[in-house]
């Protein structure tokens, strides 16, 4: 029997189960249904405008870049993925009027970020259009997301993660830790259960009698494949982003439905990112995107997530509303939550994310 259940294979669930090996814990992440939001997303290391974030999300994420080059040198090292493959440091570039770019730069000297007032005729690259006004910030960059879960994956196969394909239907509080049923009608128990299923842990955590703020909010996004350069740094701008990968792919986004969890692009989502791809790079009038795709992430009233336990139910953790900002916020996420769970003494306060007691409903759920 492992020590701990994982529900959700997504970014947030696999850095949690690597936070948990590392610590001699056994891990099993039980993953199904719909792919995960970390899969489907740009994998920008940064809030897109974060100044106009809380502290408690800066927390989170200032970091988030040098994080990451900690977990991708892990993976290249041990020959789990390409060297110079996942992670882009070009840089982001963020279009602004000069009251926003005054409040970037002063929320960028207050958390140590470095920065400089620039035009887009300046970022290197022969496609992105050159008459904006922004602010670059050198430090910041992307990550290649779907080629990190899977290098991810099986780095945590080979130290003994087990990982079940099955859709979770109930979790419950036993006396002695967590129960787990799927659809399928498997079952697992361990002293301790960690909820991060994206949107789906909404309707996990109904069941158990616990409400939260929380939504699907779907995206989609396009990609095309040019040659590396032609755009070199992540260009964010009011309508949408531009972000780059080491190959020469760059990604167009993204659209946002509050509400809709379905994972099927759209004809006027494509449309849409089209344009403005056109907008952001004049020189792609005649090109045409390679993939068009949709993901569904796990919204929230908040700008920063719930990590934490359970009130009231004995070993059940959440790791639940990262809303647009997962994979910058998982790898902070993921250590704070697990330093709760083993007793440690945590980086950063943990009381302003964890799950109020006026979340519970009046249901006796969790005492079954």
């Amino acid at each position: 029997m492992s020590d701990v259940l994982i529900l959700g294979g997504g970014i947030v669930g696999l850095l949690s189960a690597l936070e948990l090996t590392q610590r001699g814990r056994k891990v099993t992440i039980v993953d199904g249904g719909s792919p995960p939001a970390s899969w489907a997303g740009g994998g920008i290391l940064s809030p897109l405008h974060a100044w106009r974030c809380s502290r408690f999300l800066n927390q989170l994420t200032v970091d988030g870049v040098a994080r990451y080059r900690r977990l991708v040198d892990m993976l290249e090292s041990g020959g789990y993925t390409q060297t110079g493959g996942l992670l882009n440091q070009g840089g982001m570039w963020v279009q602004g009027l000069e009251d926003e770019l005054d409040d970037a730069s002063r929320w960028a000297t207050s958390w140590g970020v470095e920065h400089a007032f620039m035009s887009s005729a300046d970022i290197p690259g022969k496609l992105v259009r050159k008459d904006l006004q922004g602010i670059f910030f050198p430090g910041l960059g992307n990550v290649r997301n779907p080629g990190l879960l899977k290098a991810l994956r099986a780095y945590l196969c080979d130290r003994g993660v087990v990982m079940e394909h099955a859709n979770v239907s109930a979790v419950s509080s036993v006396e002695k830790g967590a129960h787990v049923a799927a659809v399928d009608g498997r079952q697992w128990r361990a002293d301790q259960a960690v909820i991060c299923a994206g949107f789906g842990t909404a309707g996990l955590l109904e069941k158990m009698g616990v409400s939260l703020p929380l939504f699907p909010a779907k995206g989609e996004m396009l990609l095309y494949q040019l040659s590396p350069g032609d755009v070199s740094a992540v260009m964010l701008t009011d309508e949408g982003y531009l972000i780059p990968r080491n190959d020469g792919a760059v990604l167009v986004g993204s659209t946002l439905r509050k509400g809709d969890a379905s994972h099927y692009p759209t004809v006027a989502g494509r449309y849409a990112l089209e344009r403005l791809a056109q907008q952001l790079m004049p020189g792609l009038v005649e090109t045409k995107p390679c993939y068009h795709w949709a993901g569904v992430r796990p919204g929230c009233d908040r700008d920063y997530p719930y990590l934490g336990p359970l009130p009231h139910a004995n070993g059940i953790y959440v790791a639940t509303g990262h809303y647009r900002n997962g994979l910058v916020a998982a790898p902070a996420s993921a250590e704070l939550l697990v330093q709760g769970m083993c007793g440690e003494s945590p980086f950063v306060d943990p009381s302003p994310y964890s799950v109020p007691s006026s979340s519970r409903s009046s249901s006796s759920f969790l005492r079954r």
